[in-house]
């Protein structure tokens, strides 16, 4: 089986053998999604998680009115439904955005994360709080910015994420939202969308061909999206404590 995409936990402190071992032995299942299958209903028993291995998905949460809003875009490596831990009940839909491939973790095993790979949980415990930083930065674009620099923002992020999975060419960037779908994420109509993208086109720091967008200034849609470029740390000093007798792992076995 080929290697998981770790990079999100690396990211923070740099595991070991034995604790990506650890990591890979949580999954109980491996489950396979066609584009736009749902992965877990919001309101279903809050007590897994999914790690995604292959493609897009989309953590989204549906309104009284029927409405569904997409609140986080997920790419490979990342964790999805952690913070329906908290709940009875998902707080969140799942839904693969592209045919997508995930590992099914039991709330349970991740809980032993705790007491038996300290390390390894709190690589876990960083990369929520970086999903937190992600989400702030994002209500404030959504609050404070207009649509085309919310839609550079989008692409931004999309580039930095992609690019820690190695990708052969991160500045070009394959979108596999529809229409409609960007339009959720930035809060705006489906016509607007289409405005907003020639907008974006205009200004010659992007170009876009269909779903193909290339990004031709990163230091200019920086500036452009008002969005600060955050700089996350590796093996905080307060975490000092964790390099030294970490335990032997033993979770899944």
């Amino acid at each position: 089986m080929p290697d998981l995409p770790l990079h999100r936990l690396n990211q923070f402190i740099a595991l070991n053998g034995a604790e990506a071992e650890a990591f890979t032995r949580l999954a109980v299942e491996d489950r396979r999604y066609v584009r736009h299958e749902l992965i877990r209903c919001q309101g279903d028993p809050s007590d897994e998680v999914f790690f995604l291995f292959e493609g897009w998905a989309a953590s989204c949460v549906d309104s009284a009115t029927g409405s569904r809003q997409i609140v986080k875009i997920h790419l490979p490596g990342d964790i999805m439904g952690a913070p329906s831990l908290a709940l009875r009940r998902a707080a969140e839909s799942l839904m693969a955005l592209t045919s997508a491939r995930v590992h099914v973790i039991p709330s349970t095993r991740l809980g032993e994360l705790f007491v038996t790979a300290p390390k390894l949980a709190a690589a876990m415990f960083l990369s929520a709080q970086q999903e937190r930083i992600w989400l702030m930065d994002r209500l404030m674009s959504i609050g404070r910015t207009s649509a085309v620099q919310r839609l550079a923002a989008l692409l931004l992020s999309l580039h930095e994420r992609l690019s820690a999975l190695a990708s052969p060419s991160p500045e070009r960037i394959e979108l596999p939202l529809s229409q409609e779908e960007v339009a959720n994420v930035l809060g705006i109509t489906a016509v607007h969308a289409n405005r907003t993208f020639a907008q974006l086109d205009a200004t010659g720091l992007v170009s876009r061909c269909g779903r193909v967008i290339v990004l031709l200034d990163i230091p200019g849609l920086r500036s452009f999206s008002c969005v600060p470029k955050r700089e996350f740390q590796q093996t905080p000093a307060w975490l000092s404590g964790l390099r030294q007798g970490v335990p032997e792992v033993e979770v899944g076995t």
